[in-house]
């Protein structure tokens, strides 16, 4: 008999953390997105293949996004899936800027996946993070586009690349090409190690095309470690300069 497909696997998956989640009492969940992200991660560590933003990467990230000055105040994230990180980054920014988040900052997250789109949408506003955590369906690239034409993303301060990897590169690119980095911001990128990214290691670690008027960047591996193995490398890229 033949394996089912990763994508049917993580369509089923995602149905069966909805029930998982919407059976607990929902004031386990409401204006807690800690709460909700590490229920996500409970349920991934009990299924497997769940191809989540997991704990020990996610305390890398946070430290980062804690140290950065000035202080994070806009995340594009490439790649949705289940929600996860995305409600994690909503509770990191929850964290720096207090109980009352400022309007003008946002998390954008990006997944072509209806299913997934829905799911997280629920999430969020289960979490109590909707005001400033917002989910949009279809290709990341065209959602930042249409963003900063629209005015509403005009700085990025961390883009996180959790998708197909071979877009990595150019998504990253489409970031300098609309002049949305600062000196100071952050590209943080999973499953550089595996299932690889080599194009865009071999970029940041170069550190930018090294053209004019070019982004400068400086990188850094971290290696964790997790329950259940599998990619370990969490890459995170600093704007040095815009030259």
């Amino acid at each position: 008999m033949a394996a089912k497909p990763l994508s049917e696997i993580f369509a089923e998956r995602a149905v069966e953390l909805r029930k998982y989640i919407f059976d607990q009492p929902a004031s386990t969940f409401t204006n807690n997105p800690w709460a909700l992200a590490n229920a996500i991660e409970d349920f991934a560590n009990q299924v497997g293949h769940m191809m989540i933003f997991r704990k020990s990467k996610l305390d890398v990230a946070r430290e980062q996004l804690l140290a950065q000055q000035p202080a994070p105040r806009t995340i594009v994230e490439f790649g949705t899936f289940v929600g996860k990180s995305a409600l994690a980054w909503g509770a990191i920014l929850r964290d720096i800027h207090g109980e009352t988040v400022p309007e003008d900052v946002n998390i954008y997250t990006f997944d072509p996946d209806a299913q997934m789109v829905e799911l997280t949408r629920e999430f969020v506003k289960l979490a109590g993070v909707e005001d400033f955590v917002h989910v949009l369906q279809g290709p990341g690239a065209d959602s930042l586009r249409k963003l900063n034409a629209e005015g509403k993303v005009t700085t990025v301060d961390m883009a996180f690349f959790d998708h197909w990897e071979k877009f990595y590169v150019s998504d990253l690119k489409l970031i300098e090409e609309l002049k949305l980095w600062r000196v100071g911001s952050l590209a943080i990128a999973d499953n550089t190690d595996f299932p690889g990214a080599p194009d865009y290691l071999e970029y940041v670690r170069a550190g930018g095309s090294g053209e004019p008027e070019s982004v400068r960047y400086q990188t850094k591996s971290f290696e964790t470690t997790g329950k259940r193995g599998g990619p370990s490398i969490v890459e995170v890229s600093t704007v040095m300069a815009l030259e």
